[in-house]
C-alpha cells in the first residue's frame, strides 16, 4: 500500500485561519443571521418569516415548519443592512414556497445581482469551526478539498480578496452547507442544521452564472461536485440534477488530466496530480452511483477507467477507530465497487446489451453477481454488526459505511431486478412502477443484502435527513 505525504493535521489549518480571521481587516459584508427576521425586517408582520419557515425539513412531529429561534446559531453585533434586500427576494422565491417539498424545484431563479456582490458570511469563530467539522466528518473519508487550500479559499472570503472566478464564494458555501448537514445528521441534530444547509445550497446556487464560465480548473470541478452532494444531502425528491453536475465535472476533470501530464514534474505538482486523481474518482464514484439508482447512462463506461485501475488507498481516505489501530480505507472501497458498477452497466444495464441473448445476458449478470459477492465477503468492514461499528467508529464514520453497504446493496438489488422483469433493464426498480412489480414478486433474492443494511439502520442518522440516496 502506497502512504501519501504527511501534511500538518487539520487543527493546524483551521486554528491559522481562524487567528487571521480574527485579527485581520474583514470587507464591508452584511453579518446577520439568514434566518433571523427582526435583524433585518424590524417592520414586518411576519409573512415573510411564515415563507421562510417552508424551508424547514424537521420531523413530523412539529405541525408548524417556522424555526425555533433557541436553535438559532447565536451572532452577535448583528444589524440591519440595506444590502441584504436582494437576497431577502432570493429568499421568497418560488423553490421556498409552501408547497410540499418533494415538490420543491431545484433549479435558482434569475437573479439580478448588484455591482457589488452581497454575500454571506457566518462570524469568525462559527466559520472556521464548520471548517473543521467538514474536515474531519466528510474530507476524511471523501477528500474533496486539501485542507490548506479550502482554508485558503475562506482567507480569501473573510478577508475581501477578489474572487472573479467565485470558486473560492462557492467553496465556502459547500463547506458550510455539508458541515450544518453533517450535524443534521449527528445524534443531536435538529431541523435548524437541515435549514441551514438549505440556504447554502441556495446561495451556491446564485454562483452558478459566474462558476460555469470560468475557466476550467480543479476548483471548478470541486465546486460543481460539492453542489451535487448538496442536492443529493437535500429533502428534495428531484436528485436528477445533481447527475448533470457530477457529468460535467467528470468531464471537465479528464480534460485537465490530459492537459496536465508533464515529465518532469515537482513534488508539488505531483502531490497536485494525487489530489487531482482523488477528485475524480469521487466524481466518478458519484456520477454511477446516480446512474445505477436513476437508470440513466453514465458519463464514461468502463473502457474509459481501464487505465484507472491501479489506484492505491492512501491515508487521506481512511477510517480510524476511537481506539486501537483498526483502519478502513473507506474511500478506495467506494472506488471499487464504482468499478464493479461500470461493470454492471457495461455488461447488463447499458442500452448496448439491447442485442444481447437472454442467455448471454443470464450470464453476464451471474459474473457481475460474483464479483460483488467477493468483494463484499474479502473485506472486514462488511462483516461488523451495528453494535460494533458504533463501539469502533465516531457517528460521522458510521455514515460512511452505511453508504458503502447502500452501494453495494443497491447494485445487487438492480441485478436482481434485470433477471426477475425478463432481462429487461427499461423499468428502474428504484421508482414506483419498479417497486410495484417488484412487490410482486414471490422471491427476492437480494433478501439478504437487504437484511444486511436494514442491521445498520439503527446506529443511522435518523429524522429527515439524506444518508445514501
Amino acid at each position: 500500500m502506497k502512504t501519501s505525504e504527511h501534511s500538518p493535521p487539520i487543527s493546524t489549518w483551521v486554528d491559522s485561519l481562524r487567528h487571521e480571521v480574527e485579527a485581520g481587516p474583514h470587507p464591508q459584508l452584511p453579518d446577520f443571521d439568514p434566518f433571523d427576521m427582526e435583524s433585518f425586517l424590524p417592520d414586518n408582520d411576519g409573512l415573510f418569516a411564515d415563507d421562510l419557515g417552508a424551508l424547514s425539513t424537521g420531523g413530523s412531529s412539529h405541525d408548524s415548519s417556522t424555526l425555533n429561534p433557541s436553535l438559532q446559531a447565536p451572532l452577535d453585533g448583528i444589524y440591519s443592512s440595506a444590502n441584504f434586500q436582494e437576497d431577502v427576494a432570493f429568499l421568497q422565491a418560488a423553490q421556498f414556497g409552501t408547497g410540499p417539498t418533494e415538490d420543491v424545484s431545484l433549479f435558482p431563479l434569475p437573479i439580478v445581482t448588484s455591482p457589488t456582490s452581497d454575500w454571506y458570511l457566518p462570524p469568525p469563530e462559527l466559520g472556521t469551526t464548520l471548517l473543521a467539522e467538514f474536515l474531519t466528518d466528510l474530507n476524511t473519508a471523501y477528500p474533496l478539498y486539501q485542507p490548506h487550500v479550502i482554508a485558503d479559499h475562506l482567507r480569501t472570503c473573510y478577508a475581501g480578496l477578489p474572487d472573479d472566478s467565485a470558486i473560492a464564494w462557492t467553496s465556502a458555501y459547500i463547506v458550510f452547507g455539508m458541515a450544518h448537514h453533517m450535524r443534521g445528521m449527528s445524534s443531536t441534530g435538529d431541523s435548524h442544521n437541515m435549514d441551514m444547509a438549505q440556504y447554502y445550497l441556495a446561495r451556491a446556487y446564485s454562483t452558478l452564472d459566474t462558476l460555469l464560465t470560468a475557466p476550467p480548473s480543479l476548483g471548478q470541478v470541486q465546486c460543481l461536485v460539492g453542489i451535487a452532494l448538496l442536492i443529493v444531502a437535500s429533502p428534495c425528491s428531484n436528485k436528477r440534477p445533481a447527475g448533470q453536475f457530477v457529468s460535467t465535472a467528470l468531464r471537465v476533470i479528464r480534460s485537465l488530466a490530459n492537459e496536465g501530464k508533464k515529465s518532469n514534474a515537482t513534488a508539488q505538482e505531483l502531490s497536485d496530480g494525487a489530489h487531482q486523481r482523488r477528485v475524480f474518482w469521487i466524481c466518478f464514484t458519484n456520477d454511477i452511483s446516480l446512474s445505477i439508482l436513476s437508470n440513466t447512462q453514465p458519463t464514461h463506461q468502463l473502457q474509459d477507467v481501464a487505465n484507472c485501475s491501479d489506484f492505491v488507498a492512501d491515508e487521506l481516505g481512511a477510517l480510524t477507530a476511537t481506539e486501537g489501530t483498526w483502519r478502513a480505507h473507506i474511500f478506495w472501497l467506494f472506488t471499487r465497487i464504482a468499478l464493479l458498477q461500470t461493470e454492471a452497466i457495461d455488461q447488463v444495464l447499458s442500452r448496448k446489451t439491447c442485442n444481447t441473448t437472454p442467455l448471454d445476458l443470464s450470464a453476464a449478470t451471474a459474473i457481475v453477481l460474483a464479483r460483488l459477492q467477493a468483494f463484499h465477503e474479502q473485506h472486514h468492514i462488511f462483516h461488523l454488526s451495528a453494535s460494533q461499528l458504533e463501539q469502533i467508529l465516531y457517528r460521522a464514520d458510521i455514515c460512511h459505511c452505511v453508504a458503502l453497504e447502500a452501494y453495494y446493496f443497491g447494485t445487487v438489488y438492480r441485478l436482481h431486478a434485470v433477471t426477475a422483469m425478463d432481462m429487461s433493464s427499461e423499468t428502474n426498480p428504484f421508482e414506483l412502477d419498479g417497486l410495484i412489480k417488484m412487490s410482486k414478486m414471490k422471491q427476492h433474492k437480494a433478501y439478504q443484502e437487504a437484511q444486511r443494511l436494514l442491521s445498520l439502520l439503527p446506529v443511522a442518522p435518523r429524522g429527515n435527513v439524506a444518508l445514501y440516496w
